[in-house]
């Protein structure tokens, strides 16, 4: 029995597609589109013999949302390095938390606006050096993946950066 070449390309084909397939379905967590995502409400999970899921850290939720981001503005394997480091500049900036524990009771006039200083400066290098790296990977992007970071970014540097 001899295969025409016809078939033999179609199933070729459908070879290959069914691979790429199985290999992005793999890559990105499966059929929930990455990471375990249940639906219903909590408890559904232990019903079905699964450990309940733990809240996610803000951390976690921050990385996540720069992972989402990543994925729509298609960042080429040119942009990786400056996406790179503006994610990690991101997230520096988005754990960074609030400013120093004060411990009124036992600090003098001098001592509470040094440590408002040092808060206010560690916060200012922080966001200089996301800025820097903010800079860098604007410039690399293409018109079109200049409107989706318009529309993106100022309402996570609102949610994770914002005056505190």
């Amino acid at each position: 029995m001899r295969i025409s070449s016809t078939h033999w390309r179609t199933a070729t084909a459908a070879l290959l597609l069914a691979a790429t397939a199985c290999a992005s379905h793999a890559q990105f967590g499966g059929g929930a589109g990455g990471g375990q995502r249940h639906r219903g409400g909590p408890g559904q999970g232990q019903a079905a013999g699964q450990p309940p899921q733990r809240a996610q850290s803000s951390w976690e939720q921050v990385s996540r949302k720069l992972y989402d981001l990543r994925v729509q503005l298609l960042v080429t394997r040119e942009q990786g390095p400056a996406w790179e480091n503006f994610r990690a500049r991101f997230l520096d900036m988005a754990a960074s938390g609030p400013p120093a524990p004060r411990v009124v009771d036992e600090q003098t006039a001098k001592d509470a606006f040094q440590q408002l200083l040092a808060d206010a400066q560690r916060r200012s290098n922080t966001l200089a050096a996301l800025d820097a790296a903010a800079q860098a990977l604007l410039a690399q992007f293409s018109p079109e993946q200049l409107q989706i970071a318009d529309r993106a970014l100022p309402g996570l540097l609102a949610d994770y950066g914002g005056s505190r």
